[in-house]
């Protein structure tokens, strides 16, 4: 308890919730367990490039997130664990309207290393590809 007399919680304590930066790009936690994270979105016309398909940078965000969730999901409550590596294979090109969905799973982690593998679609075809590796941090 603290000094509130409230116990103190994790922000993911009723499960999981997005950070600021997620929220901002409107994603939505669908599910995360040990097996698997999947997390979505539906970009706008503000998440596109000047050629009117959706940035980079946004597919990028949500590869990151959801293979971020993989991880965390596997590992000790409290324990960090961001990213060193992230490589993406885009695709095709993801249109703004439609629901995107990115399914993301920890391949293996220990106590230093984690590695985690995603698969974003939209309409059920690939958009993009990642694997990522991330540094275990112990508190």
């Amino acid at each position: 308890m603290n000094q509130s007399g409230t116990t103190d919680r994790g922000p993911h304590a009723e499960g999981p919730t997005p950070g600021p930066f997620s929220a901002l790009l409107g994603f939505r936690y669908v599910s995360i367990d040990e097996v698997e994270s999947v997390v979505e979105a539906d970009p706008g016309p503000e998440h596109c490039n000047g050629g009117g398909i959706v940035h980079g940078g946004f597919l990028a965000s949500i590869l990151d997130t959801t293979t971020g969730w993989a991880v965390h999901a596997r590992l000790p409550e409290g324990t960090a664990a961001p990213h060193v590596h992230l490589s993406i294979q885009y695709v095709r090109a993801a249109l703004p309207g439609e629901t995107l969905t990115c399914r993301a799973r920890c391949v293996s982690v220990g106590g230093r290393i984690g590695s985690t593998e995603a698969e974003l679609t939209q309409r059920g075809a690939v958009v993009a590809r990642a694997v990522g590796t991330h540094a275990v941090l112990a508190r």
